[in-house]
């Protein structure tokens, strides 16, 4: 079982006396159940229940009252909790039936001593169907696809690790550092296949075969979230298309499309529901609060950038070149980088955004804006060791921004420089592989 950063905050809510059930969202197969039964040792009793299964289900069908759903639950499983012991029960696939949702917050207010773990990879379409929906009465969190320090870890590359998270990004240590990113990226994050690629001796011969039942898993979920034969048919127009997408894009012609547009935005959301991607919109926000806005076109971030450069065809590529060269261009580098922005944060209501500046006489767009010490913070994104930064200039010319980031192929440094305007800013440069400790580097920066 690998270890997973949200561990921590597990470990940290399973020491609490009274906690509020815990609902963990994310996408199918990204370690969920895993998790969950990882943090288990460190109770006295563990129940598990998934609703899908019929049996399990009925416990919630038969019975509104959770006392007497947890006694008859301890009778079916012959166990005695004495004084003192622990017990944590584990409700997977709750969104298989919305009402069991809802009667969480009975387990907080009337069973205060056992702890209760929901989760559910479908969780989002069922939300809309709970009666009565526990708000205060639970916490949320998100578990994404392995980051590149969780892959770290599993590779068993612990003193690189602690390098790593103690910000050491030595230049003596930077082409090991991208060559693990590299491999990273080519591995991706889903535990499935980076279970197989460790097993395997750090071989990526079986990877094909995983990431094709991950694909097909995905594209057959389609049947369980549709509404209508014609909705089917929409997203599988979009699932047949949705890897090649790697620029913005608008709905009114994604993939060459006849459906209506109308048709189209309604089938992303349901996918976005479903976490197998999310949609990345612009922002014209050049100050707090970064509002997105949903005119514009956006862009497509997919659960896992393994998975997408396997359905591109781009591992052989990569692997050979050993260099973040041109199939990066056309997003995929970006996505990579904002797939480690979104694993540094559990949080549901995290949201990605770039900035744009869409006008007759010049079009800006800075790939990633961040809200840090009350302002934004512009983020670049270049594919080698240097690379141009006219958007980023007419960025900082429009702000108040001292500091900007831009992410590359090269070794941690900093800048002091000026936009053509003359205004002067400082530049931190960010290796790639350092993309998930961004924010620290930004304050060790700004602390200086």
């Amino acid at each position: 079982m690998f270890y997973r950063n949200l561990e921590a905050r597990l470990t940290s809510w399973a020491n609490q006396s009274n906690p509020k059930p815990l609902i963990i969202r994310g996408a199918r197969q990204v370690g969920k159940t895993t998790l969950v039964q990882k943090i288990s040792s460190g109770f006295d009793h563990f129940i598990s229940l998934n609703l899908e299964k019929t049996e399990d289900r009925r416990f919630f069908e038969n019975s509104d009252n959770v006392k007497r759903i947890y006694e008859i639950l301890l009778i079916q499983q012959n166990k005695v909790v004495l004084a003192g012991e622990k017990v944590l029960l584990f409700i997977d696939e709750i969104q298989q039936y919305p009402k069991a949702i809802a009667l969480l917050r009975y387990f907080f207010e009337e069973l205060p001593n056992i702890h209760v773990i929901a989760a559910g990879s479908l969780l989002e379409f069922a939300l809309g169907d709970v009666p009565s929906m526990p708000v205060g009465r639970v916490e949320q969190v998100v578990l994404h696809p392995m980051s590149f320090d969780e892959f770290l870890r599993a590779m068993g590359m612990h003193l690189l690790y602690e390098k790593w998270n103690q910000l050491a990004f030595e230049p003596d240590l930077h082409s090991l550092f991208m060559d693990t990113w590299m491999t990273y990226l080519v591995v991706g994050g889903m535990p499935a296949a980076v279970k197989q690629y460790v097993e395997d001796g750090n071989s990526m011969t079986r990877l094909s075969t995983v990431f094709d039942n991950l694909w097909l898993g995905y594209k057959e979920d389609v049947a369980k979230y549709q509404r209508s034969n014609g909705n089917q048919k929409v997203l599988q127009f979009i699932m047949e298309h949705v890897p090649y997408e790697l620029d913005r894009f608008s709905f009114a012609n994604f993939g060459q499309t006849l459906y209506k547009s109308r048709e189209i935005s309604e089938a992303f959301s349901q996918l976005e529901k479903a976490r197998i991607l999310s949609l990345v919109y612009p922002t014209t926000s050049l100050t707090l609060p970064i509002t997105p806005n949903h005119q514009k076109r956006p862009r497509i971030q997919f659960l896992d950038t393994g998975m997408l450069l396997y359905l591109n065809k781009q591992q052989t590529g990569i692997l050979l070149s050993n260099s973040l060269g041109d199939q990066f261009r056309g997003g995929i580098l970006n996505h990579a980088v904002w797939q480690e922005v979104v694993s540094m944060s559990d949080s549901p209501l995290a949201k990605l955004m770039f900035w744009v500046r869409e006008e007759a006489a010049t079009n800006a767009e800075v790939d990633l804006v961040l809200p840090f010490g009350g302002g934004v913070l512009p983020v670049e994104v270049k594919s080698g060791a240097s690379g141009r930064l006219r958007s980023l200039f007419e960025f900082i010319d429009r702000t108040d921004a001292k500091l900007a980031v831009r992410v590359l192929d090269n070794h941690l440094s900093i800048e002091r420089i000026q936009t053509i305007k003359g205004k002067a800013f400082t530049l931190l440069n960010v290796p790639i592989y350092a993309t998930g400790k961004v924010l620290e580097l930004v304050e060790r920066e700004k602390g200086k």
